[in-house]
């Protein structure tokens, strides 16, 4: 559930903030090789960041609100 609220969260900051021009970015990182999964994952913490970084550097309004994983493929709610 906390994922959830943390997305609608997201949504409505799009949509509060879209009448002074900011824009928001909703990511999901991908299954990053951490302890927590065993290092399992199918990225490192490194790739993870950089793709992120690079989502972050390319956002504009026209993509606000968008739930994006990190290798820019747009997420369906």
């Amino acid at each position: 559930m906390a994922k959830s609220a943390l997305n609608a969260a997201g949504m409505s900051l799009s949509r509060d903030l879209a009448a002074d021009n900011i824009s928001v970015g909703l990511y999901h990182p991908g299954w990053v090789q951490t302890e927590m999964v065993g290092n399992t994952g199918d990225i490192s913490a490194a790739q993870a960041a950089e793709r992120l970084v690079n989502l972050i550097i390319n956002q504009d309004m026209s993509q606000s609100g968008l739930f994006k994983h990190s290798n820019g493929e747009l997420l369906p709610w």
